[in-house]
Protein backbone atom coordinates (compact mmCIF):
# COMPACT_ATOMS: atom_id res chain seq x y z
CA UNK A 1 0.00 0.00 0.00
CA UNK A 2 1.57 3.33 -0.80
CA UNK A 3 0.49 6.71 0.86
CA UNK A 4 -0.53 8.89 -1.96
CA UNK A 5 -2.62 12.78 -1.59
CA UNK A 6 -5.40 14.47 -4.54
CA UNK A 7 -2.61 17.31 -5.18
CA UNK A 8 -5.52 19.52 -7.48
CA UNK A 9 -6.81 21.70 -4.98
CA UNK A 10 -3.07 23.30 -4.92
CA UNK A 11 -3.40 24.79 -8.16
CA UNK A 12 0.05 24.41 -9.43
CA UNK A 13 -0.23 21.59 -11.76
CA UNK A 14 1.43 18.35 -12.26
CA UNK A 15 5.15 19.78 -11.74
CA UNK A 16 3.92 21.46 -8.87
CA UNK A 17 2.56 18.87 -7.36
CA UNK A 18 5.50 16.66 -8.00
CA UNK A 19 7.75 18.98 -6.11
CA UNK A 20 5.24 19.11 -3.01
CA UNK A 21 5.09 15.73 -2.84
CA UNK A 22 9.51 15.51 -3.14
CA UNK A 23 9.18 17.81 0.04
CA UNK A 24 6.82 16.33 1.70
CA UNK A 25 8.01 12.75 1.41
CA UNK A 26 4.74 10.99 0.19
CA UNK A 27 5.77 8.69 -2.60
CA UNK A 28 2.69 9.16 -4.65
CA UNK A 29 0.07 11.66 -6.65
CA UNK A 30 -3.19 11.32 -7.85
CA UNK A 31 -4.13 14.29 -9.78
CA UNK A 32 -7.62 15.30 -11.40
CA UNK A 33 -8.54 17.24 -14.70
CA UNK A 34 -11.72 19.11 -15.64
CA UNK A 35 -13.71 18.91 -18.72
CA UNK A 36 -11.65 20.30 -21.82
CA UNK A 37 -12.53 20.38 -25.24
CA UNK A 38 -10.49 17.85 -27.69
CA UNK A 39 -10.60 15.84 -30.54
CA UNK A 40 -12.66 12.68 -30.96
CA UNK A 41 -9.07 10.97 -31.07
CA UNK A 42 -7.47 12.96 -27.78
CA UNK A 43 -4.52 13.72 -30.39
CA UNK A 44 -2.09 15.39 -28.58
CA UNK A 45 0.36 17.99 -29.73
CA UNK A 46 4.71 18.08 -29.98
CA UNK A 47 4.88 20.50 -27.28
CA UNK A 48 2.45 18.86 -24.92
CA UNK A 49 4.03 15.12 -25.64
CA UNK A 50 7.52 17.31 -24.78
CA UNK A 51 6.03 18.95 -21.70
CA UNK A 52 4.63 15.39 -20.38
CA UNK A 53 8.28 13.28 -21.00
CA UNK A 54 9.66 16.17 -18.75
CA UNK A 55 7.08 15.36 -16.17
CA UNK A 56 7.98 11.77 -16.49
CA UNK A 57 11.34 12.52 -16.03
CA UNK A 58 11.12 14.62 -12.95
CA UNK A 59 8.95 12.39 -11.40
CA UNK A 60 11.33 9.94 -11.59
CA UNK A 61 14.48 11.76 -10.69
CA UNK A 62 12.13 13.03 -7.30
CA UNK A 63 11.22 9.71 -6.70
CA UNK A 64 7.33 10.45 -7.35
CA UNK A 65 4.56 7.82 -8.68
CA UNK A 66 2.13 9.93 -10.55
CA UNK A 67 -0.50 6.67 -9.05
CA UNK A 68 -4.01 7.87 -10.76
CA UNK A 69 -5.02 10.67 -13.33
CA UNK A 70 -8.80 11.92 -12.72
CA UNK A 71 -11.37 12.85 -15.43
CA UNK A 72 -13.65 15.47 -13.62
CA UNK A 73 -16.74 14.97 -16.03
CA UNK A 74 -20.20 12.75 -14.78
CA UNK A 75 -20.66 10.59 -18.46
CA UNK A 76 -24.29 10.27 -19.36
CA UNK A 77 -23.91 6.51 -20.87
CA UNK A 78 -26.25 6.22 -23.94
CA UNK A 79 -25.68 9.83 -24.39
CA UNK A 80 -24.04 10.64 -27.21
CA UNK A 81 -23.34 14.14 -27.18
CA UNK A 82 -21.96 13.06 -23.62
CA UNK A 83 -20.30 10.00 -25.11
CA UNK A 84 -18.45 11.59 -27.77
CA UNK A 85 -17.46 14.19 -25.08
CA UNK A 86 -16.22 11.52 -22.97
CA UNK A 87 -14.34 9.12 -25.12
CA UNK A 88 -12.37 12.09 -27.12
CA UNK A 89 -10.99 13.23 -23.23
CA UNK A 90 -10.99 9.75 -21.69
CA UNK A 91 -8.44 8.87 -25.11
CA UNK A 92 -6.53 12.03 -24.22
CA UNK A 93 -5.93 11.54 -21.05
CA UNK A 94 -4.66 8.01 -21.55
CA UNK A 95 -1.67 9.36 -23.91
CA UNK A 96 -1.13 11.92 -21.12
CA UNK A 97 -0.89 8.81 -18.33
CA UNK A 98 1.25 6.73 -20.66
CA UNK A 99 3.56 9.36 -21.25
CA UNK A 100 3.98 10.43 -17.42
CA UNK A 101 3.80 6.73 -16.24
CA UNK A 102 0.83 6.47 -14.92
CA UNK A 103 -1.57 3.84 -15.51
CA UNK A 104 -4.75 4.44 -13.69
CA UNK A 105 -7.26 6.68 -15.42
CA UNK A 106 -10.35 7.24 -13.45
CA UNK A 107 -13.75 8.67 -14.28
CA UNK A 108 -17.49 9.25 -13.46
CA UNK A 109 -20.50 7.91 -15.02
CA UNK A 110 -24.13 8.76 -13.93
CA UNK A 111 -26.74 6.01 -13.20
CA UNK A 112 -29.74 6.23 -15.39
CA UNK A 113 -33.66 5.28 -13.17
CA UNK A 114 -33.66 1.79 -14.83
CA UNK A 115 -31.17 -0.84 -16.14
CA UNK A 116 -30.55 -0.14 -19.61
CA UNK A 117 -27.29 2.20 -18.60
CA UNK A 118 -25.06 -0.65 -17.68
CA UNK A 119 -25.94 -2.13 -21.42
CA UNK A 120 -25.56 1.06 -22.81
CA UNK A 121 -22.06 1.85 -20.74
CA UNK A 122 -21.10 -1.78 -21.66
CA UNK A 123 -21.40 -1.32 -25.56
CA UNK A 124 -19.40 2.26 -25.07
CA UNK A 125 -16.74 0.56 -22.75
CA UNK A 126 -15.59 -1.96 -25.29
CA UNK A 127 -13.84 0.64 -27.50
CA UNK A 128 -12.28 2.99 -24.37
CA UNK A 129 -11.22 -0.14 -22.96
CA UNK A 130 -8.87 -0.82 -26.55
CA UNK A 131 -8.14 2.78 -26.30
CA UNK A 132 -6.85 2.55 -22.53
CA UNK A 133 -5.13 -1.10 -22.89
CA UNK A 134 -2.89 0.25 -26.26
CA UNK A 135 -1.74 2.84 -23.25
CA UNK A 136 -0.98 0.90 -20.71
CA UNK A 137 -3.82 2.56 -18.94
CA UNK A 138 -6.15 0.85 -16.92
CA UNK A 139 -9.55 1.77 -16.34
CA UNK A 140 -10.84 3.03 -13.00
CA UNK A 141 -14.44 3.88 -11.83
CA UNK A 142 -14.62 6.13 -8.94
CA UNK A 143 -17.65 5.36 -6.54
CA UNK A 144 -17.04 9.26 -4.76
CA UNK A 145 -19.66 11.77 -5.93
CA UNK A 146 -19.13 13.50 -8.36
CA UNK A 147 -18.61 17.17 -7.83
CA UNK A 148 -21.50 19.23 -9.60
CA UNK A 149 -23.82 16.40 -7.66
CA UNK A 150 -22.43 17.08 -3.94
CA UNK A 151 -24.37 20.05 -2.56
CA UNK A 152 -27.49 18.52 -4.64
CA UNK A 153 -30.59 16.77 -2.63
CA UNK A 154 -30.75 13.18 -3.58
CA UNK A 155 -34.23 13.99 -5.05
CA UNK A 156 -31.97 15.38 -8.07
CA UNK A 157 -29.87 12.53 -8.69
CA UNK A 158 -29.30 8.74 -7.95
CA UNK A 159 -25.87 7.61 -5.96
CA UNK A 160 -24.90 4.24 -7.58
CA UNK A 161 -25.28 0.78 -5.20
CA UNK A 162 -23.40 -2.27 -4.35
CA UNK A 163 -24.68 -3.80 -7.27
CA UNK A 164 -24.65 -1.48 -9.39
CA UNK A 165 -20.62 -2.61 -9.22
CA UNK A 166 -21.10 -5.73 -9.74
CA UNK A 167 -23.19 -5.59 -12.76
CA UNK A 168 -20.53 -3.47 -13.86
CA UNK A 169 -17.45 -5.30 -13.59
CA UNK A 170 -19.09 -8.42 -14.90
CA UNK A 171 -19.98 -6.98 -18.13
CA UNK A 172 -16.94 -4.34 -18.42
CA UNK A 173 -13.86 -6.73 -18.49
CA UNK A 174 -10.72 -5.10 -17.21
CA UNK A 175 -12.89 -2.19 -15.22
CA UNK A 176 -11.22 -1.58 -11.74
CA UNK A 177 -12.61 0.94 -8.64
CA UNK A 178 -11.48 3.59 -6.79
CA UNK A 179 -13.03 2.82 -3.41
CA UNK A 180 -14.18 5.72 -1.14
CA UNK A 181 -14.83 4.77 2.36
CA UNK A 182 -16.89 8.38 3.45
CA UNK A 183 -19.73 7.80 0.44
CA UNK A 184 -20.02 4.06 1.91
CA UNK A 185 -21.09 5.47 5.12
CA UNK A 186 -23.67 8.09 4.30
CA UNK A 187 -25.21 5.59 1.82
CA UNK A 188 -25.94 3.53 4.78
CA UNK A 189 -23.35 0.48 3.36
CA UNK A 190 -20.79 -1.19 5.51
CA UNK A 191 -17.64 -0.02 4.11
CA UNK A 192 -15.44 -2.63 5.83
CA UNK A 193 -17.73 -5.72 5.31
CA UNK A 194 -18.46 -4.71 1.83
CA UNK A 195 -14.18 -4.84 1.10
CA UNK A 196 -14.56 -8.92 0.99
CA UNK A 197 -16.60 -8.64 -2.64
CA UNK A 198 -14.55 -6.03 -3.97
CA UNK A 199 -11.05 -5.82 -2.58
CA UNK A 200 -9.80 -7.97 -6.02
CA UNK A 201 -11.08 -5.08 -7.82
CA UNK A 202 -9.95 -1.99 -6.00
CA UNK A 203 -6.85 0.02 -7.43
CA UNK A 204 -7.36 3.28 -5.57
CA UNK A 205 -8.57 4.47 -2.13
CA UNK A 206 -9.90 7.63 -1.95
CA UNK A 207 -9.61 8.20 1.96
CA UNK A 208 -11.94 11.26 2.26
CA UNK A 209 -13.60 11.31 5.52
CA UNK A 210 -17.44 12.15 5.93
CA UNK A 211 -19.73 13.96 8.65
CA UNK A 212 -23.60 13.45 8.86
CA UNK A 213 -25.52 16.33 10.61
CA UNK A 214 -27.96 13.65 12.21
CA UNK A 215 -30.59 16.67 13.30
CA UNK A 216 -31.17 17.33 9.42
CA UNK A 217 -31.43 13.25 8.85
CA UNK A 218 -34.08 12.75 11.26
CA UNK A 219 -36.21 16.20 10.39
CA UNK A 220 -35.96 15.74 6.65
CA UNK A 221 -35.03 12.18 6.04
CA UNK A 222 -32.77 11.23 3.22
CA UNK A 223 -34.63 13.11 0.57
CA UNK A 224 -33.89 16.40 2.58
CA UNK A 225 -31.93 19.27 2.29
CA UNK A 226 -27.87 18.14 1.83
CA UNK A 227 -26.94 15.91 5.32
CA UNK A 228 -23.89 15.10 4.79
CA UNK A 229 -20.09 16.51 3.80
CA UNK A 230 -16.66 15.45 3.15
CA UNK A 231 -14.24 15.85 5.67
CA UNK A 232 -10.32 15.70 5.80
CA UNK A 233 -9.34 12.24 7.17
CA UNK A 234 -9.93 12.25 10.89
CA UNK A 235 -12.37 15.15 10.77
CA UNK A 236 -15.57 12.54 10.57
CA UNK A 237 -16.43 9.09 11.41
CA UNK A 238 -14.61 6.62 8.98
CA UNK A 239 -12.12 3.91 11.42
CA UNK A 240 -9.16 4.40 9.83
CA UNK A 241 -7.59 2.32 11.48
CA UNK A 242 -9.97 -0.34 10.76
CA UNK A 243 -9.92 0.07 7.83
CA UNK A 244 -6.55 0.14 6.64
CA UNK A 245 -5.94 -2.80 8.66
CA UNK A 246 -8.43 -4.68 6.62
CA UNK A 247 -6.63 -3.36 3.23
CA UNK A 248 -3.66 -4.78 4.61
CA UNK A 249 -5.06 -7.98 5.37
CA UNK A 250 -6.40 -8.62 2.12
CA UNK A 251 -2.65 -7.88 0.43
CA UNK A 252 -4.21 -4.56 -1.10
CA UNK A 253 -1.19 -3.06 -2.53
CA UNK A 254 -2.78 0.20 -4.64
CA UNK A 255 -2.10 3.76 -3.89
CA UNK A 256 -4.23 5.00 -0.80
CA UNK A 257 -4.88 9.04 -1.24
CA UNK A 258 -5.66 11.55 1.47
CA UNK A 259 -8.38 13.68 0.16
CA UNK A 260 -8.56 17.58 0.62
CA UNK A 261 -12.26 17.85 -0.28
CA UNK A 262 -13.24 19.51 3.02
CA UNK A 263 -15.64 22.87 2.79
CA UNK A 264 -13.76 24.03 5.83
CA UNK A 265 -10.49 23.72 4.66
CA UNK A 266 -9.99 27.11 2.37
CA UNK A 267 -8.28 27.86 -0.86
CA UNK A 268 -5.26 29.22 0.20
CA UNK A 269 -1.94 27.85 -0.17
CA UNK A 270 -0.29 27.65 3.54
CA UNK A 271 -4.13 26.86 4.80
CA UNK A 272 -3.55 23.45 2.31
CA UNK A 273 -0.14 22.82 2.92
CA UNK A 274 -1.47 22.58 6.78
CA UNK A 275 -4.63 20.15 5.61
CA UNK A 276 -2.24 17.56 4.26
CA UNK A 277 0.15 17.83 6.85
CA UNK A 278 -2.78 17.10 9.09
CA UNK A 279 -4.23 14.54 6.89
CA UNK A 280 -0.57 12.64 6.41
CA UNK A 281 -0.20 12.70 10.53
CA UNK A 282 -3.61 10.68 10.65
CA UNK A 283 -2.88 8.16 7.70
CA UNK A 284 0.47 7.79 7.07
CA UNK A 285 1.86 5.78 10.48
CA UNK A 286 -1.34 3.42 9.70
CA UNK A 287 -0.06 3.06 6.58
CA UNK A 288 3.34 2.65 6.63
CA UNK A 289 2.68 0.35 10.47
Amino acid sequence: MKLCFDATRFGTGLEGAIELAAAKGIPSIEYTFEPFETTPKGSLKAEEKKHLKELSELARDKGVQIACLNLEYLHIPGDRKSARRFQGMMAKLAKVANLVGCHLLAFYIEPGSGEDWKERFKEEFEPLAAILESNEVKPVLRLSTPSVTRGLSLKKWRAMEPQDWRDLLSTCPGLTLSFSPADCIWLGIDYLQVLADFTSAIEHVAAHDVEINRDILRDSGMFGPLWWRYRLAGKGTVDWRQLIELLKLYDYQGAFSIQLDDEFVADEPAVLEDALDEGVRTIAPLVRG
